[in-house]
């Protein structure tokens, strides 16, 4: 029987209804798959399951990858890490509370592979604030006018993962990565402008807060010239804004798609509890560990 499915926004994004993914057989998989690529993003209600069922429907999609922030990662299921404001009896933290706010951005900016699913399961939310937003980029694209489209064609930026996290480190609690561990996550040169390889539209490609450079460009330069393309794309009415239950599995194709959190001050004083984990997907997934850089140079103009 196939799934039964109602639209999360306009321009992408459905809720699948009646399915249990820890009893999930190939024939609802295949379906759920093709929603995937179809919609971009996919909302399942009331999964209440045990971490061995995420990481099992990661592997259905993909390789899966082990969060760098290892100190936040479950001890017998180091694939998922924890997200939210937990705290151990010690007063450390027990999970990534990322205090930077609205930071529109692709999971897999800091990967060679820009094909990847992410999966956050809601395990406690705060009755106020810790929503996820997101936006389509296969619309932004659309909507920009030809002569914005032509000047984008052809220009490559540079993600920098640990660019990012140097920043993250200076407002949270996480630990440093080794230099060790940081080489394993090089700067990834992207263009800018991309077809995706399954649905075959068009998008565009960024995660400002992870970009250092647009083609040859200072970060002044480039900030500049992105963050109205960020802007375009986020405009409220193309935006899906998703407030959390718990046993919510929020499911996203981090090539078609952007992402936020939200301000972490509305909820303070309330416990916001998530499982997130990330699988490689599509022909060219990596083995688990590697990530290499894109081959590739910055244009010059």
């Amino acid at each position: 029987m196939p799934i039964e499915t109602t639209p999360l926004h306009p321009d992408f994004g459905v809720e699948i209804h009646g399915v249990d993914l820890a009893a999930l057989d190939d024939a609802t998989f295949a379906d759920i798959e093709a929603a995937y690529h179809t919609h971009g993003a996919l909302l399942f209600r009331n999964q209440f399951y045990t971490p061995d069922v995420q990481v099992a429907l990661g592997h259905r999609f993909g390789v899966l990858g082990i969060p760098p922030r290892k100190q936040f990662n479950l001890p017998d299921h180091p694939e998922i890490s924890v997200l939210g404001n937990l705290m151990n009896p010690d007063g450390t933290p027990a999970a990534f509370f990322n205090e930077m706010g609205e930071e529109w951005h692709s999971d897999s900016a800091g990967y060679e592979n820009l094909d990847g699913v992410t999966f956050l399961h809601c395990i406690e939310s705060p009755p106020e604030g810790g929503e996820t937003l997101l936006c389509s980029m296969t619309a932004a694209w659309d909507s920009l006018d030809a002569d914005k489209q032509a000047d984008m064609e052809g220009r490559k930026l540079l993600h920098s993962w640990n660019y990012h996290n140097d920043k993250v480190l200076k407002v949270s609690k996480a630990k440093p990565l080794s230099p060790e561990e940081r080489a394993k996550i090089p700067d990834n040169i992207t263009d800018l402008v991309q077809v995706h390889p399954v649905s075959g539209r068009k998008l565009y490609y960024i995660s400002h807060n992870l970009v250092k450079q647009v083609d040859d460009w200072d970060e002044k330069s480039s900030l500049t010239y992105i963050m109205p393309l960020v802007d375009h794309a986020t405009a409220p009415e193309r935006v899906y804004t998703h407030r959390w239950r718990p046993g919510d599995l929020l499911v996203w194709d981090n090539r078609a798609t952007m992402h936020t959190a939200t301000d972490v001050s509305a909820y303070r004083n309330a416990t916001r509890h998530m499982h997130r984990s990330y699988a490689f997907t599509g022909p060219h997934a990596l083995p688990e560990g590697k990530l290499a850089p894109d081959s590739g140079s910055l244009k010059t103009t």
